[in-house]
């Protein structure tokens, strides 16, 4: 039996919540099981709905029948000496730009909010914010995809190729 497709708010949720909801999810275990994918404890390990533009989504393929989100996250730790202020001061001046095809991907920026994970970091505290564009299954066509990301100033990451299979195909299975 076919799983359920990811719906636009499960999309809408990798991209919001992943970071605050989805990692208080992850972290009560008995609570996980049975989430669906989508979901925003999902959103960033291996789910159906996540495209990151870096080397562990290079080569994955994903389903033309699911709701899709691009993004990619900045996490800023908190210290004594960069507080709170200078990290969201911080996560406000970064450029981010994606290019999926060939051409700019326009996207959003989520608000900057506590990272409820901060301990996979090895910090005491931390808050995030999350650029992305939620994609709909007609905004990628079936087959090969390149995107690459240049953020925040920084040497830009290789580009990675993702595939979107057909429906009864690969990841519609």
């Amino acid at each position: 039996m076919a799983a359920p497709r990811a719906k636009k708010g499960d999309a809408e949720a990798v991209l919001q919540a992943f970071g605050t909801g989805g990692v208080t999810i992850l972290k009560h275990s008995k609570v996980v099981e049975g989430v669906p994918e989508g979901a925003p404890s999902q959103g960033g390990l291996g789910s159906r709905v996540a495209i990151r533009p870096f080397g562990q989504w290079d080569g994955s393929h994903f389903c033309e029948l699911d709701w899709h989100t691009i993004l990619v996250a900045d996490i800023e730790p908190i210290d004594e000496t960069f507080t709170r202020q200078d990290a969201k001061a911080f996560i406000e001046q970064v450029a981010v730009n994606f290019t999926l095809d060939g051409a700019q991907l326009p996207v959003s920026r989520t608000a900057t909010k506590r990272f409820n994970n901060p301990e996979f970091f090895g910090v005491e505290d931390a808050v995030y914010a999350q650029w992305g564009r939620v994609m709909s299954p007609s905004d990628l066509s079936v087959g090969p995809h390149t995107l690459s990301l240049e953020f925040g100033g920084l040497e830009p990451d290789p580009a990675i190729t993702f595939f979107i299979d057909q429906a009864g195909t690969g990841a519609c299975l």
